[in-house]
């Protein structure tokens, strides 16, 4: 789908026309694509980060400034909209750019706490059915565990598959395909580290549950990277876009 262009408000966009002989100096550049994540991302960003320094020190729900965590919405809704609006003012400048590493660096620490909870939450899963299978003595738990552990594993295979066919071509595409088979390799190398006998030492009920999970967790995210990539169509993106990528994206439907 073509990035719409911005001279579609006459009397808002710079550059519209004028309605009824007002004509406004808005660059509305700013209000679309990635431009307006990062300021919806900068906004929400500012909002909480000031609401975590109010919050310093705060321990109990007697403290005067508790008041503004569990109250006054309509204030902090009001709040939350005016620095959003606020924010798509901000000059383009470098804000883009800069707001573009503030991006990466934090996406990087949202996925990092992903992999810890679902790591922690595949650790409890297994934890919990061996302890059933070694209570009850039932082969029953152990054979739900291989089956789920299979289940992961072949989802994740079936989907590193789709991703060649539909995400790659036999001629260029060499960053996509780059990209699923460095993925696929660290998600091999995390499934042998997790039965080494030293890693079972230390962790006895680390498994292949865990490392199942994170790798269909890692194709996922792959595949979120890979179709994020702009269509061809968009010539505007293709343009920008590095050589090996320019022709790639979902080939077939």
């Amino acid at each position: 789908m073509p990035t719409p262009t911005p001279g579609g408000l006459p009397g808002f966009c710079e550059g519209s026309g004028s309605v009824l002989g007002v004509q406004t100096h808005v660059n509305c550049g700013s209000f679309l694509g990635h431009k307006a994540v990062y300021r919806m991302g900068f906004a929400m960003a500012s909002f909480f980060c000031l609401f975590a320094v109010l919050m310093v020190c705060v321990r109990s729900s007697k403290d005067p400034r508790a008041a503004l965590q569990n109250g006054f919405w309509f204030f902090k809704f009001l709040a939350l909209v005016g620095i959003t609006v606020g924010a798509f003012y901000i000059p383009d400048g470098a804000f883009t750019s800069v707001w573009f590493y503030f991006g990466v660096v934090g996406s990087f620490l949202f996925i990092l706490v992903q992999l810890v909870l679902l790591i922690d939450f595949a650790h409890s899963w297994s934890q919990l059915w061996l302890r059933k299978a070694s209570e009850s003595n039932a082969k029953g738990w152990y054979a739900a565990l291989c089956t789920v552990t299979f289940i992961l594993y072949a989802a994740s295979i079936a989907a590193v598959a789709l991703l060649y066919v539909y995400y790659t071509k036999p001629q260029g595409c060499t960053e996509g395909k780059a990209l699923i088979s460095i993925n696929l390799l660290l998600c091999l190398i995390v499934s042998v580290v997790s039965i080494l006998p030293k890693i079972q030492e230390a962790q006895p009920h680390s498994g292949l549950l865990q490392a199942s999970l994170i790798t269909l967790y890692t194709i996922y995210v792959t595949w979120a990277a890979l179709a994020n990539v702009p269509s061809k169509q968009d010539v505007a993106w293709v343009r920008a876009r590095p050589k090996g990528m320019r022709e790639c994206g979902v080939t077939g439907g």
